[in-house]
């Protein structure tokens, strides 16, 4: 569900703006755990999440605006989707969460779905790129094999507040690549944003630390 309807949205919405929407799942992620544990987030942590938003706001601003309202509320859906199941996975004796079983389950219900709506019917081979199959293949390995398994240990070794500035982080990782890469400018906004978002990581680390000491005590 999470990056199915991502995946679906982005046709529709620019991705300066899906960001800024997807950038909602630490929020979420916080929030839902505040439920699961009955215990409201630290007020540093809180904190940190709107410093967050508003670096984010500031790196892809320049895209915000121009939305298929429909398909943003998808992203939204999306994005709590990622958190709701992120939060389930650290259920104590629930089955190991791996990334493979993510896949697999995640794969199979796209491969249905896309059946479902005739995608098969827009694929052409020859008009593939060895560059689209480079980057498949990086995400293969690097962004689902590598990334996925590092976030299922993870998620259920460390709090959700630690685990959830990651979607902070990915913004930030983004922008460095586009420049180095792509060559892409690096504008006010994009030095403010990242500086943003680099404090808002270390508030909600200090907020996550602060609750597991007073959970021990």
């Amino acid at each position: 569900v999470g990056n199915g309807l991502l995946c679906l949205s982005e046709t529709r919405v620019e991705s300066g703006t899906s960001a800024l929407l997807i950038a909602t799942t630490p929020i979420w992620m916080m929030l839902l755990d505040a439920l699961r544990t009955r215990k409201a987030p630290s007020f540093v942590s809180i904190a940190g999440m709107i410093v967050g938003s508003v670096g984010i706001a500031a790196l892809v601003g320049r895209g915000a605006g121009h939305a298929d309202v429909r398909f943003a509320g998808l992203i939204l859906l999306a994005s709590f989707s990622w958190a709701l199941g992120s939060v389930f996975v650290r259920r104590e004796n629930h089955h190991p969460f791996t990334a493979s079983l993510e896949m697999s389950i995640g794969g199979a219900l796209c491969i249905v779905v896309g059946l479902a709506t005739g995608e098969a019917s827009h694929l052409h081979v020859a008009a593939i790129s060895a560059g689209s199959l480079w980057g498949m293949l990086w995400l293969i390995t690097g962004g689902a094999l590598v990334g996925y398994s590092a976030y299922a240990y993870v998620i259920r070794v460390l709090p959700t507040a630690t685990v959830a500035t990651y979607g902070y982080v990915n913004p930030v990782v983004a922008v460095i690549l586009g420049t180095l890469v792509l060559g892409e400018r690096v504008t006010p906004n994009v030095l403010f944003g990242g500086a943003t978002v680099v404090l808002s990581v270390i508030l909600i680390l200090l907020g996550s630390r602060d609750v597991s000491e007073e959970l021990a005590a």
